[in-house]
């Protein structure tokens, strides 16, 4: 006999079985790659939903339902439904904005990373499949990631890190699927920067700083023109991006700005870098993109020492009021243990109180089909309640090794995430 979860928020993390006949009390783990818990224990996080039927015993389970990051950030495709597990897809919807925040004591680089081999797997599976036509004779779109190096550690340690998780930078860069954008250069250095003076689109704005933030913005700018030359022919998929652009990180990027215009008077770098984020936003919503953004939390008012940077503080302010998705990876109130590293909750923000509003007639879906409907940002966590965030386990290798790519049923760099109360079982 067997006993199959079917607690309706147990659904990313798929069915989990449990065979009784092999079940030893000494043992930590059950038997197979997917340690769980006692049945007991089970029970009192599953309640009334535990049933009984008859099932695989659990050696033969594949380690491919662990559930990672995939259970917390994916999306629906068009006509799938919210529970559709196989119709969903770790590329952000055209026009979306994900803000990530973290702490000094629990990095989110691996959040980062999740969507750099998000758009590497899917252009694989293009270039796997170039031969083969769509229905309507025409290849699928590219996928290309922008990446906005706003630290002094540059491309080096990325192309490290991305190595691996199996992504090699230098391939997909010449193949046009990978951009790296120096944009801690642009802030810092000089020479140039009085150039671009006259193409400001601020009126009257003369600060050093907003003119490095413009020189970033137009190197963007001409590389989704670029990827939008080279796929104009190619059809799109669903209401995925078609490109992607990572801000690693803001507040890197909003410390290095200038604070003296150049007039001599001090500049609010805050507001700065929220009005460029959102003219970032803007120019992606253009060019079928979203926008990734990494912000440091540790001091703000979400962090448990509270606000002690107004910079820091305005930024975020404004960039809970515009985006869409925010995934806050915090450190445990406990600290950093062997088996836990943090925990992460995906709040949906603006997007959804928004496309309430929206209309379901068939000339404002035609009118308004580049955009994703509500359902495209309902992402739904394995938690009982968006209020609950879930735990995470980085490999025990390191982040570094965490962030690598494993082949199928490895634990080996592997984010796992599991619900509040529940136990490694779910691992």
């Amino acid at each position: 006999m067997a006993v199959r979860v079917s607690d309706r928020w147990l659904e990313p993390f798929g069915d989990i079985f449990f065979h009784l006949a092999d079940w030893n009390p000494n043992r930590k783990h059950h038997r197979g790659r997917i340690g769980v818990p006692p049945p007991s224990g089970l029970s009192r996080a599953a309640g009334p939903f535990l049933e009984k039927s008859a099932r695989l015993p659990s050696h033969d389970l594949p380690a491919t339902i662990m559930p990672n990051l995939d259970s917390l950030l994916s999306f629906p495709t068009p006509g799938a439904g919210s529970s559709s597990g196989s119709t969903r897809t770790p590329i952000p919807p055209r026009s979306s904005h994900i803000l990530v925040t973290d702490t000094t004591d629990a990095p989110a680089l691996f959040v980062l990373m999740h969507f750099l081999r998000a758009s590497h797997a899917h252009n694989k599976t293009l270039r796997l499949g170039t031969d083969a036509a769509n229905s309507k004779g025409k290849a699928k779109a590219r996928t290309k990631l922008i990446w906005l190096g706003c630290t002094s550690e540059g491309i080096v340690h990325l192309k490290n890190v991305a190595r691996k998780s199996g992504v090699h930078l230098d391939e997909e860069t010449a193949q046009g699927t990978f951009k790296f954008i120096d944009a801690a250069a642009e802030v810092y250095d000089a020479p140039g920067i009085e150039s671009s003076a006259a193409a400001l689109s601020l009126q009257g704005d003369t600060s050093r700083a907003h003119k490095g933030f413009k020189r970033i913005y137009d190197q963007v700018a001409r590389e989704l023109s670029s990827a939008s030359d080279g796929d104009n022919q190619l059809s799109q998929s669903g209401w995925a991006s078609r490109n992607i652009i990572v801000v690693d990180d803001l507040t890197a990027l909003a410390w290095g700005a200038d604070s003296i215009d150049t007039q001599e008077y001090p500049a609010n770098v805050g507001q700065k870098t929220s009005q460029w984020l959102g003219a970032l936003t803007a120019l992606a919503t253009k060019n079928d993109a979203s926008v990734v953004t990494l912000m440091h939390a540790d001091a703000t008012s979400c962090s448990k020492h509270g606000a002690s940077d107004p910079v820091d503080e305005c930024l975020l302010s404004s960039l809970l009021q515009t985006a869409d998705v925010w995934v806050e990876v915090k450190e445990l109130a406990s600290g950093r243990a062997r088996d836990c590293h943090g925990e992460i909750t995906v709040h949906p923000l603006v997007r959804p109180s928004l496309a309430q509003t929206l209309a379901s007639s068939a000339s404002h879906a035609e009118q308004h089909r580049d955009v994703p409907p509500l359902q495209a940002f309902a992402v739904e966590t394995p938690c009982p309640t968006r209020a609950k965030a879930v735990l995470y386990r980085i490999a025990p290798d390191g982040q570094s090794a965490a962030l690598g790519g494993a082949t199928t049923g490895s634990n080996t760099g592997r984010v796992q995430v599991w619900p509040r109360g529940t136990g490694r079982g779910f691992l």
